[in-house]
């Protein structure tokens, strides 16, 4: 099973109903009352609603539709967003530090400068989502994010590979085809078994970054730093098939 059709179905199975919501600013208050009174069969809807600039932290979202909703700067560290939709939402600069996403979908939604570090995003559909200048560290990402801009994000250390704990699934890997990765820094990530076709790697920093077994195929790797440092780089697939600077 890939991991569009894992999250598709789990969203589905619990797909929120979506309203129309102005954008007059939510409180802290006004949110906490609309999750308490949502449930597994009728999660809460914040569609196109503000509620920028809130602490959030901590709170269990409940599969709640965040879609088209506005989050700048608003802190959500640690909390429970399971199969929540942030379909086209700005979250530029907010912050997501150790939160949980997984499940759940991020389609072209805008986290420039927001903050992710630790948080978990697995079986995640983030097609197109914007992470420029984003901070990653530490991230576990598992998730399709074809076309998804990763322009300068910081991604040391972060856990892009293959997991184990899911071969009887089928091999659930990162899926970053035609993403945008130049300038990424990419120092210890794991990209053992991620699909890289065609991604952009220009000036990526790549030191003791493990790309074993990745998929190469049409991959950029113009002007990066730390070539020599990289892991698994001849366990790579289709690495003939990559762009590399002459030596």
């Amino acid at each position: 099973m890939t991991i569009a059709a894992l999250a598709l179905a789990l969203l589905v199975a619990g797909a929120p109903h979506v309203t129309t919501s102005d954008s007059t600013p939510l409180t802290r208050a006004q949110v906490v009352a609309r999750l308490d009174a949502s449930s597994d069969d009728h999660p809460a809807s914040f569609v196109g609603a503000n509620l920028s600039g809130l602490d959030l932290s901590g709170l269990d979202f409940k599969r709640a539709n965040l879609a088209n909703s506005t989050l700048v700067g608003t802190k959500m560290v640690k909390a429970k967003m399971f199969s929540v939709r942030l379909d086209g939402a700005n979250a530029r600069n907010a912050d997501f530090s150790g939160a949980i996403l997984d499940v759940g979908t991020m389609i072209h939604t805008d986290l420039t400068h927001a903050t992710l570090r630790d948080a978990s995003l697995y079986a995640v559909i983030m097609t197109g989502a914007n992470f420029t200048d984003a901070d990653l560290t530490g991230a576990r990402i598992v998730g399709a994010a074809t076309g998804a801009i990763f322009v300068r994000a910081k991604l040391d250390h972060a856990n892009l590979g293959a997991d184990p704990r899911n071969q009887p699934m089928g091999v659930m890997r990162s899926d970053l085809t035609e993403a945008d990765l130049s300038g990424a820094d990419l120092t210890g990530a794991n990209l053992r078994k991620a699909k890289l076709t065609r991604a952009n790697l220009t000036g990526a920093t790549l030191a003791d970054c493990d790309l074993s077994l990745a998929e190469l195929s049409g991959a950029i790797f113009h002007q990066i730093v730390g070539r020599d440092r990289i892991k698994g780089l001849d366990q790579a697939m289709y690495r003939d098939q990559a762009i590399f600077d002459p030596r």
